[in-house]
């Protein structure tokens, strides 16, 4: 079982303040509020899996890791979540990945069990073509999805892959094309805090519809983000059914 000697992990390079929306904020709420009437169990429960995780988003990834790096209440898992705005693309994120490698090993604290890279296909295909041999000669794991993270939120409500989006003639707007029409065609907008919830669903569906190409990268409407998120589930899923209950809970008692 392993332990820590720091609570806190290193700050995040250049980490930056980031605004959330209406629904994020009330999903916040509703855990902190879920927590209030939480006990700790008797003894710590040491956490065994120390997970670091280096992001080329800083708002919805971010947001969808929230709630589960609370320590207080998830404690078999730590997380340390990196998002450099300086170094949003594959090289700045292996660059970035390297260094913590370095840094956990030549420190004083324990290595973590696995690194991942989070990466958008979007328009760096030869950029992760030339990262991704690299990464697993490190044993970094190299998450990628195409053409971005909102296909990851996307299988978390739908078990097919989208046949109505409008494809943009340009292929450099499928990005943001695709994030506008998930936001419209979830009824509220899509929240990122709250899909970790439907995490054994999102893994189903994502891990169904993965296809990659010849060269290893993801197609369109694909993502191997289910690899981390199996890593995550065992060790998230019994605390997430607390909370979900909780705030089921209190939510029916505001009601009345």
């Amino acid at each position: 079982m392993r332990s820590y000697t720091k609570t806190n992990p290193e700050k995040p390079l250049n980490s930056q303040k980031t605004k959330q929306t209406k629904a994020e904020n009330n999903s916040v709420n509703l855990v902190a509020n879920a927590d209030k009437n939480y006990r700790k169990e008797d003894g710590v429960r040491v956490p065994y899996s120390f997970i670091v995780i280096i992001s080329g988003g800083e708002v919805r990834e971010k947001n969808y890791f929230r709630i589960i790096s609370d320590q207080k209440r998830f404690r078999q898992i730590k997380i340390e979540f990196i998002a450099d705005r300086a170094k949003l693309n594959p090289n700045g994120l292996r660059e970035t990945a390297i260094y913590k490698q370095e840094h956990y090993k030549t420190s004083q604290e324990d290595d973590p069990d696995k690194i991942f890279i989070l990466s958008d296909v979007d328009h760096f295909t030869n950029d992760l073509l030339k990262i991704k041999s690299e990464c697993e000669n490190l044993g970094i794991h190299l998450i990628i999805s195409n053409s971005c993270f909102e296909v990851w939120l996307y299988y978390s409500k739908f078990a097919t892959k989208p046949t109505d989006f409008p494809m943009p003639t340009d292929s450099r707007k499928i990005s943001q094309s695709f994030k506008n029409y998930l936001d419209k065609k979830i009824k509220g907008g899509v929240n990122p805090v709250r899909v970790i919830f439907d995490i054994a669903e999102n893994i189903e569906n994502a891990r169904s519809n993965y296809i990659e190409m010849p060269n290893g990268i993801p197609e369109l409407f694909s993502t191997n983000m289910f690899i981390l998120a199996e890593q995550l589930l065992p060790l998230i899923s019994d605390e997430l059914s607390r909370i979900s209950a909780e705030i089921e809970l209190k939510t029916k008692f505001h009601k009345k």
